[in-house]
C-alpha cells in the first residue's frame, strides 16, 4: 500500500486524502485550527517576497513559487487567524495559470505576461503586507467537496 499510484488520479487523491485528514483532526475542535497551504511548483530561486505571491482558493489555479516564500507563508499562516480552517493555493503572481496550463508552465520558466489573456479565477488574492495577503481567504465549509476526489470533513 506505501505506493501511490499517479495514474487515476492516485497522488491527488491522497494529497486530497491527507488534507481531509488534517480537517478532521481539527473539526469541531474549540479553540484549535488548521491551515492547508498548497504550494505551486516549487523552486530553489531567491525569495521573492509577500508583494510578488498570489492566493487563490478553489485549486483551479498554480504557478510556480520558492520554497524560501512557501516557508514564510507558512510561518505567517499558522499565526495568523485569517487563514484559520483554510485552504488555499500559494504561487508568484506573475507565473499564475489554469491547472490544465500550469505543468508545462512550470518546466519552461514561463510567466503569465506570456500569454494574451492570463487566466482569472476571480478568487486571486495580492497584498503588499501578510495580513493584507491572508485577509479575505474564506474558511473550509465542513462537508464541501475538494477540487480532485474525496470530500472535507
Amino acid at each position: 500500500k506505501g505506493w501511490v499510484p499517479f495514474t487515476s488520479g492516485g497522488i491527488m487523491r491522497a494529497k486530497i486524502e491527507g488534507e481531509d485528514a488534517v480537517r478532521a483532526l481539527y473539526f469541531k475542535r474549540e479553540g484549535l485550527s488548521y491551515t492547508v497551504v498548497r504550494p505551486g511548483g516549487l523552486s530553489e530561486d531567491e525569495p521573492r517576497g509577500v508583494g510578488a505571491i498570489e492566493l487563490n482558493q478553489g485549486d483551479d489555479k498554480s504557478g510556480r513559487i520558492s520554497r524560501a516564500d512557501v516557508a514564510a507563508i507558512c510561518v505567517e499562516a499558522a499565526t495568523s487567524t485569517a487563514a484559520a480552517n483554510a485552504t488555499f493555493e500559494c504561487y508568484w503572481a506573475d507565473t499564475g495559470k489554469s491547472l490544465g496550463e500550469v505543468g508545462f508552465s512550470n518546466m519552461t520558466g514561463g510567466t503569465s505576461k506570456d500569454d494574451a489573456a492570463a487566466y482569472v479565477s476571480g478568487k486571486e488574492r495580492k497584498g503588499a503586507t501578510w495580513g493584507e495577503l491572508l485577509t479575505g481567504l474564506q474558511p473550509d465549509v465542513p462537508g464541501a467537496k475538494q477540487q480532485g476526489c474525496g470530500f472535507s470533513l
